[in-house]
């Protein structure tokens, strides 16, 4: 035989706790193991136990009420469904109790042994199955993060392998090339020949290093972000001569935790290379900061700006940079945001908390 399931009822009138007493005594296709408190400090307290598979809460509980003490259940992260119980009918009230988180809403006048017991068995099925959805999201988060982190390993391998053995050769290729044309300065001819080559080897080398730059900067895990930030924005000018760039760094190196810094320089990257190519901006504002325990970074631009629904909708380059955006900020535990118009610029922001951060690198170790 199955074991029972139990209920805790949270009401502080006796006749209605003798009343769902006897509706789960007459349930047919369910056994029940009811516990009634009729406090709020004890609903809280039998709550936390974590001891029940359904909760069903009584609105008016003296003083206090049932939305309050629904609204304190989400934040202890209850893991059992909670059915609203009011003795009148009330939409606002419906809303605001499945807001806060209720699986159902009853009526007392209108409840029998089957509508409760019916109440019941699906709000318990429904949080189970949005537990297991959660789980899955989770696994999902945790796939997508494993995945872009192997694909950083995988550009700083490439970048590496460019350095060490086409940068290489190339420098070789070309030193060579310049030994033979100094000792060939009576052949004017020759020497312009071998200077062409030498120009081509030079453009193929610097080629080469952008390559490895786009790829993963070395100087990212050399020196660091912030000395990373400072080059970029000097390389950004002299591509971007029409735009000036403002910069404000207002955090230490040893503040950002390691596994962030990639994906402060990527979002920095594709946002400020979105309003070069497409915003037509004059201005690009870069501010990275620590305040009230959070890392903060905003990159804004006195751009044409553009409809963030179009945008999301589209399938262009534009549309994959936001899109990626949000997900390196999203899956490193972090919130983004956009604010975008029409000739008024856009504006895009990312937050870590870092305690959050400390908890999501430990989830996913």
């Amino acid at each position: 035989m199955s074991e029972p399931v139990r209920v805790l009822l949270i009401d502080d009138d006796e006749d209605d706790f003798l009343i769902v007493s006897d509706m789960l005594a007459e349930a047919k296709n369910s056994r029940f193991k009811l516990e009634w408190v009729r406090t709020y400090e004890a609903g809280l307290e039998a709550i936390r136990r974590q001891e029940h598979d359904v909760c069903l809460l009584d609105y008016f509980m003296g003083r206090r009420n049932g939305l309050e003490l629904l609204e304190r259940v989400a934040e202890t992260g209850c893991r059992a469904p909670v059915i609203f119980l009011t003795a009148h009918g009330n939409y606002a009230l419906d809303l605001k109790a499945m807001e806060a988180g209720a699986s159902d809403y009853l009526v007392k006048g209108q409840i029998s042994a089957p509508i409760l017991e019916r109440s019941i068995r699906y709000s318990i099925m429904n949080k189970r199955i949005m537990g297991e959805l959660n789980e899955s999201k989770e696994e999902l988060r945790l796939l997508a993060s494993q995945l872009l982190s192997a694909q950083e390993d995988e550009r700083k391998r490439i970048a590496r392998e460019l350095h060490d053995s086409i940068g290489s050769s190339l420098s070789a290729v070309k030193f060579c090339i310049d030994n033979v044309a100094g000792r060939l300065k009576n052949e004017p001819a020759i020497t312009e020949s071998f200077s062409m080559l030498s120009r081509a080897m030079e453009q193929a080398i610097d080629e080469t290093r952008r390559i490895m730059s786009d790829l993963r900067p070395s100087m990212l895990d050399d020196l660091g972000i912030v000395s990373t930030l400072g080059w970029f924005c000097r390389e950004f000018e002299a591509i971007y001569s029409a735009i000036g760039v403002e910069k404000n760094i207002r955090i230490d190196e040893a503040q950002i935790p390691q596994s962030l810094k990639i994906i402060i320089f990527r979002i920095i990257q594709e946002a400020m290379n979105n309003g070069a190519k497409h915003s037509r901006a004059g201005k690009i504002s870069l501010s990275l900061a620590r305040l009230d325990g959070s890392i903060h970074l905003c990159v804004k631009d006195d751009g044409i700006g553009f409809d963030r629904d179009a945008a999301a909708a589209g399938a262009g380059g534009a549309s994959f940079g936001l899109t990626s955006m949000r997900e390196r900020a999203e899956l490193s535990g972090g919130k983004f945001e956009i604010e975008s118009s029409r000739e008024a610029g856009t504006t895009i922001t990312a937050c870590w908390a870092v305690e959050s951060l400390l908890e999501h690198r430990g989830g996913a170790s």
